[in-house]
């Protein structure tokens, strides 16, 4: 299973914590919503006074990721083997 997880993140753990916020965003952004569902107002001010408004919040935090996981395949882009005109890989 852990071989399985760590293929889904290129054997990155900034891909994995960005996996991670990327999650925790939509989980925030879902919270609200759900809130309104079910109609409870206390549930949703305890959320609003620890961390604010939590749809904000929740884009904020799927920004941050896409921007880590852009930035980092750009790096590990990088590090692979370049290939020649031919398609081959250089030694």
């Amino acid at each position: 299973m852990w071989a399985r997880i760590k293929a889904l993140c290129l054997h990155s753990t900034t891909i994995a914590w960005s996996y991670v916020l990327a999650a925790v965003g939509g989980i925030l952004q879902v919270i609200d919503a759900g809130a309104d569902v079910f109609n409870d107002q206390g549930f949703k001010d305890t959320i609003h006074t620890l961390i604010g408004d939590p749809l904000t919040f929740g884009r904020i935090l799927l920004g941050i990721s896409i921007i880590n996981i852009i930035a980092r395949l750009r790096t590990l882009r990088k590090n692979l083997p370049a290939e020649d005109s031919s398609g081959k890989t250089a030694p």
